[in-house]
């Protein structure tokens, strides 16, 4: 009887699974009684015994992975933590944290959380949870852990530098609510800043009410930041949009298989105020839906990279067992009819016409195209070395407690610092490479793709291996001040968080002052095109 339920079930997830789905020419049914047949002769008949539910979930991770590269299957922690990112809350402590080392390192805690009530640093490594030790424990495993029911309890035991040994932390798990806008200010008298990072459901009201806030303080122009925002909710980004969109035009229109809709303004409360907005190549999804409705108003002025090109609708179908399928259903236009899903659109050079009154020119396919392309470009030697910076910074204000920002004795300090670490990187390439010099290419790796895997690896070690392990002063001197701006920037991080962070960056942040020269004698929307850079 046991076993008539779990044929039953796995046939159900099947049938799921496959809704819509042809496989050649065999029809739906003829594909489904295919699979059942061959699960039960596996089931009765394979020399091993196996997991019928792990095979079958392979199964439909397979068929799935033939579509498109926004379909997916998900596990049931995956499920999880979409949920998580599309409601905007969750029950834990409110911390960011990473894998660094052997142990899961505080990134960064979460103002108004439990974590930060209780006196959690940046920079603190969590030891131990619950007497459990995170000694080369998985991330999603720490996570997991820390999660929970609010109201419940979770002790982490937190080693910190330049403290004699680790302390106990007991904490009371809350509701934790996920900003998508972590920073808003008024960075000059009359221009507001706004940085959007995701949108969840959550979004149109925080952005409303800072909006107003920056309103009542004087702002009359505003900074939208859509920088490596990677989108959200399709109806949450309508809405922002819709926000600086006078009231029923058109925002995006979705076009699949069985289904056309059209989204249009409902709002249009903020369509007056000048406008510039940040894109980057990280800009995604519903980042695009909004960059690419104010462009094809021309409401406001793009400034950036050319976006991510994720022009895709995917829907949530649950199955049993807490997963679901993430299924690509459509794909969205922008009002001008530009389609910028890379993966379906190669011309990248048709032009189009914006529907607002300039009618101007706009490029398709492939992302949106900003009105001005500003790429920022840091020297080779920084990007090998900024990844220092972080440790380097906690380490330093632990035993210097009293330092609030970047010093001359800071910047040898870190110099030092560099000079150690790449040195230690170097040594432990050279021991891996040796490792993987004698590795035996006849020991039988479980597929092809690991004997592929192993050999990227080799290529990747070989050529790190090559760089020298240490660098000359003239690479120290030419990106100095590369190296002073991110040393800034992650003291005031650690020292007041995340607004300290975005208060320390703004200044000198290349996009954001473009931006600003453009506002500066901006009076009406259509002005920051007669402007532009």
């Amino acid at each position: 009887m046991e076993k008539k339920k779990k044929y039953s079930f796995l046939v159900a997830l099947v049938i799921i699974a496959l809704v819509g789905f042809i496989y050649s020419s065999l029809n739906v049914f003829t594909a489904i009684n295919s699979i059942e047949q061959v699960l039960r002769i596996i089931n009765d008949n394979y020399v091993n015994d196996v997991d019928i539910t792990e095979l079958l979930e392979r199964a439909i991770e397979a068929i799935v992975d033939t579509l498109d590269s926004h379909s997916s299957y998900l596990k049931e922690k995956d499920f999880k933590d979409l949920m998580i990112h599309t409601e905007g809350e969750f029950g834990g402590l409110g911390i960011q944290v990473s894998k660094r080392g052997e142990y899961i390192t505080i990134i960064a805690p979460i103002e108004g959380t439990p974590a930060y009530e209780a006196g959690l640093l940046q920079g603190d490594k969590i030891i131990k949870i619950d007497g459990i030790s995170t000694k080369d424990m998985d991330l999603d495993k720490a996570v997991s852990m820390m999660r929970g029911a609010p109201g419940t309890k979770v002790t982490l035991t937190i080693s910190r530098e330049g403290m004699d040994k680790p302390i106990d932390y007991t904490i009371v798990r809350a509701i934790i609510k996920i900003k998508s806008v972590p920073y808003a200010g008024l960075i000059k008298p009359n221009i507001g800043y706004i940085a959007i990072n995701s949108f969840s459901k959550t979004t149109p009201n925080e952005l409303k009410v800072v909006l107003d806030s920056l309103i009542d303080l004087g702002a009359n122009k505003f900074i939208l930041d859509l920088r490596n925002n990677p989108g959200g909710i399709l109806d949450v980004a309508a809405k922002v949009a819709s926000f600086f969109i006078e009231k029923k035009k058109e925002i995006v229109y979705t076009e699949g298989k069985n289904t056309k809709d059209f989204y249009y303004s409902d709002d249009g409360a903020y369509s007056e105020y000048p406008l510039v907005v940040l894109v980057s190549s990280f800009s995604a999804s519903g980042s695009e839906i909004v960059a690419g409705a104010i462009q094809d108003w021309d409401r406001g002025l793009l400034i950036g990279s050319r976006t991510f090109g994720k022009g895709s609708v995917q829907r949530i179908y649950r199955l049993p067992g807490n997963r679901a399928l993430k299924l690509t259903i459509a794909r969205y236009h922008t009002p001008s009819g530009r389609c910028i899903d890379r993966e379906l659109v190669k011309d990248t050079t048709r032009i189009y016409y914006t529907k607002g009154p300039l009618h101007r020119k706009v490029k398709g396919g492939g992302g949106i195209v900003p009105d001005s392309v500003l790429e920022i470009k840091y020297s080779p030697f920084f990007e090998r070395i900024y990844r220092y910076s972080f440790d380097f910074v906690v380490e330093y204000l632990a035993k210097h407690p009293g330092v609030e920002e970047v010093t001359p004795s800071m910047i040898e300090a870190f110099k030092s610092k560099v000079k150690e670490s790449l040195k230690k990187d170097s040594l432990e390439f050279a021991e891996n490479i040796e490792f993987l010099k004698n590795f035996p290419d006849t020991v039988k790796l479980t597929e092809d793709v690991s004997r592929e895997i192993l050999r990227r690896v080799k290529e990747y070690l070989q050529r790190e291996t090559g760089k020298p392990i240490g660098f000359s002063e003239e690479e120290w001197d030419k990106s100095l001040n590369e190296i002073k701006r991110e040393l800034k920037i992650r003291v005031a991080y650690n020292k007041k968080g995340i607004k300290g962070r975005y208060e320390a960056s703004i200044p000198e942040d290349e996009h954001i002052q473009v931006a600003l020269k453009i506002l500066k004698t901006a009076k009406t929307p259509k002005d920051v095109f007669s402007l532009k850079r």
